[in-house]
């Protein structure tokens, strides 16, 4: 054995399996085993706990990821429409209470008291746009 320079791990398999499943284990096992920043302290010390489980060897940080890697593309997706509804990006469908309760979901949010009501975005507009002033004695007729 000892010939893995171009297979590396994937070397065990030997002439099995093909070599494009072969290419495909070699490329998660890479990224499996890659450092990943805590998402907590945002040091390199998160290891797989189990399939789905990491944890920060520093901080002591448990939670859910990928299978392989702890940050999926569908969980980034995600967690950036959380963070767009709670910053107010999308102001109609903007509910004060979902706000809330997404911030004390999420662990890294600070939360910010952004709150904006129709009687106030009103009042604003009221006070932006001045009322013309009536001129009553430019209409009426000279006797």
């Amino acid at each position: 054995m000892g010939r893995t320079k171009k297979v590396g791990s994937t070397g065990r398999f030997g002439v099995r399996y093909g070599a494009k499943l072969r290419r495909r284990v070699l490329d998660i096992e890479k990224r499996r085993h890659e450092p990943n920043r805590c998402p907590a302290c945002a040091t390199k010390a998160l290891k797989r706990k189990a399939v789905g489980l990491w944890t920060c060897n520093k901080c002591d940080l448990l939670f859910t990821g990928g299978a392989y890697v702890p940050y999926t593309d569908a969980g980034k997706a995600a967690k950036r429409a959380i963070a767009q509804r709670v910053s107010g990006d999308f102001l109609a469908l903007r509910d004060d209470e979902a706000i809330e309760e997404a911030v004390d979901f999420l662990p890294n949010v600070e939360k910010e008291e952004v709150v904006i009501d129709a009687e106030t975005v009103e009042s604003e507009e009221t006070k932006t746009t001045p009322e013309p002033e009536e001129t009553e004695t430019a209409l009426e007729p000279e006797e």
